[in-house]
């Protein structure tokens, strides 16, 4: 009875501290966690928004830069100048061929990608051009009345923007419209001869910096005046900006000389954080990790309580034993679960043990085999025959560079005991192999090397690139067929990935099994089967290092060797 009530106080205790740990702890590590996390949100997003803004305010540039050009290639027609004012008008061919020739200028210097503005010209003599197939909705002597059209021709090296409510065509006079405005004179000449209006939508503005609204952020274009020339909120269009400091609000601003305005980004960040953080939800899922907390630690210390000194003294004696001895379970479930799991993981424990002395054993055999890899007789002789065969017809400088691509070669493979080399070091070996193939077995076959920039300092076991080359020549190609072989370098993904593709005849998925089996052997260049170079990686690297092969017959073989990123 009393050990009974002994256990119940002891529990009670438990359960106290346990509780009121757990609560102040949650409590207070979540207003911690929370408070950072809302000023290190608050700081990153206004930083990466303000990156945004500034690539917002480069295209805008770009834009202006843009238009900068095609006003000189207006400015350098003759034809343009000569349709507007109507010198050609007593000869209508003449006049039909000027005013052809200043549509095809006014084509040349408009891109296909500014095409979505129109552009307005009215001469001095009250004379109109415009690039598009739509109607001029408002009378051209009143747009030249306009105090902005009268200062471009008192200042004609200036480019001004104008907000408008209404456009002046067909298509712009029921939409906002933000319209550039510049005199236009012809090359060498002082005097404005017209005013050109490039009539560009509000919406198309907006193209530039929609990629940065949201929800909790909104963008506008003021001019000096401090009016909004462009908003992604449609509804400030034309009104004064007003801008109200707030904590819980970050104004970005960028300025653009150009167009006599400023970008602000405004970023509403209550809403941003209202979005990343749901405080009632935060709250119950705290209260539900205390109340589960509590009602496990009851239960397990309720049950355990009794066993648990007995288990702990067998796991005690666990080391002494060397993990060989297995504990008998008694007691409570989840003592005996405790028990049966410590007694998996001394089985596990040994088979690790076991397993990696494997792996250690194989690892050393990998390593043995990568420095005993030497080249098959067979091909130095044939390699040797084929040297003789061009001397002997007098092919000095092929047969030269074959015995100098041989030298290299048999020093790579055989004086070089690094296991371990560049990428540019194996494809120059690789080069070494494919002349000497091409001399021995004519030019039938054609190898393209394409290396991404920066991956020729990558270090990648010696010699895994050869296999996969030879088994091409030999086996892609029957019959002296012609073909070729790419041989790919890039990292992607984090890894560093080599493709060595072949335009042959592919294979059926019962030879590529083949292919692959443990253990085989191709009897060419150095006797190095595919699947060792595969196990070798693996060993090396790890599992998710190694060689796909895809192939289909008649439809060639890509082989992708996987390999991590190391200089």
């Amino acid at each position: 009875m009393k050990k009974k009530i002994y256990l119940n106080s002891m529990i009670v205790r438990i359960l106290s501290v346990v509780s009121v740990g757990i609560f102040a702890a949650i409590l207070l590590i979540s207003m911690i966690v929370i408070n950072i996390s809302k000023q290190v949100f608050i700081e990153t997003y206004g930083k990466s928004q303000e990156q945004v803004l500034s690539r917002i305010q480069e295209e805008l540039n770009g834009f202006h830069e843009d238009l900068v050009k095609i006003i000189e290639g207006m400015n350098s027609s003759l034809y343009l100048k000569l349709h507007l004012e109507g010198h050609m008008e007593h000869d209508p061919n003449l006049s039909f061929q000027t005013t052809y020739r200043a549509k095809r200028d006014i084509r040349k210097v408009i891109p296909p990608n500014m095409d979505n503005f129109s552009v307005l010209i009215i001469s001095t003599q009250m004379r109109s051009y415009i690039n598009k197939e739509e109607k001029i909705t408002k009378p051209i002597q009143e747009i030249m009345e306009m105090d902005f059209a009268k200062d471009a021709l008192n200042n004609p090296d200036k480019i001004q923007y104008v907000f408008q409510k209404n456009g002046y065509t067909s298509s712009t006079r029921n939409e906002p419209v933000l319209i550039a405005i510049k005199a236009l004179k012809l090359l060498g000449t002082q005097q404005p001869y017209a005013v050109a209006f490039f009539i560009i939508k509000e919406a198309e503005i907006t193209k530039f910096y929609e990629y940065f609204t949201s929800d909790n952020t909104e963008c506008y274009i003021v001019n000096q005046s401090g009016t909004i020339i462009s908003s992604s909120n449609k509804e400030k269009l034309g009104i004064d900006m007003e801008l109200q400091d707030s904590p819980m609000k970050t104004i970005l601003q960028k300025n653009l000389p150009y167009y006599q305005s400023t970008i602000y980004g405004v970023i509403d960040n209550q809403k941003a954080l209202d979005n990343q953080y749901k405080i009632p939800l935060l709250w119950l899922i705290c209260a539900g990790i205390i109340a589960g907390s509590v009602l496990v630690i009851f239960i397990v210390v309720r049950q355990t309580t009794k066993p648990l000194s007995e288990l702990v003294k067998k796991m005690s004696n666990a080391r002494m034993t060397k993990f060989d001895e297995h504990i008998v379970p008694t007691g409570s479930k989840e003592v005996r679960e405790l028990s049966t799991t410590y007694n998996a993981m001394l089985d596990d424990l040994n088979r690790y043990i076991d397993e990696l002395m494997t792996i250690q054993r194989q690892k050393r055999k990998a390593e043995i085999t990568a420095l005993q890899m030497q080249i098959n007789p067979h091909y130095i002789y044939n390699t040797l025959a084929s040297i003789k065969w061009l001397i002997f017809q007098g092919n000095t400088k092929k047969s030269t560079q074959t015995i100098d691509a041989f030298i290299s070669l048999l020093r790579n493979t055989i004086s070089n005991t690094d296991e371990y080399i560049t990428v540019e070091k194996d494809i120059e070996n690789l080069k070494n192999y494919v002349l000497i193939n091409n001399t021995r077995y004519g030019d039938r076959v054609r190898v393209e090397y394409f290396i991404a920039f920066g991956c020729n300092e990558y270090k990648i076991p010696k010699m895994i690139l050869q296999p996969f080359v030879e088994n091409a020549f030999f086996h892609a190609f029957p019959n002296e067929q012609k073909g070729t072989i790419e041989i790919f370098v890039r990292a992607l993904d984090g890894k560093l990935q080599i493709q060595i593709e072949d335009d042959g005849v592919g294979m059926t998925s019962e030879r590529l099994m083949k292919l692959t089996e443990k253990n085989r052997k191709v009897e060419h260049f150095g006797g190095i089967g595919i699947n060792n170079v595969d196990d070798r990686l693996q060993l090396i690297y790890g599992q998710e290092y190694g060689i796909q092969i895809q192939s289909e017959e008649n439809n060639g073989t890509t082989v992708t060797i996987f390999l991590p990123k190391r200089q």
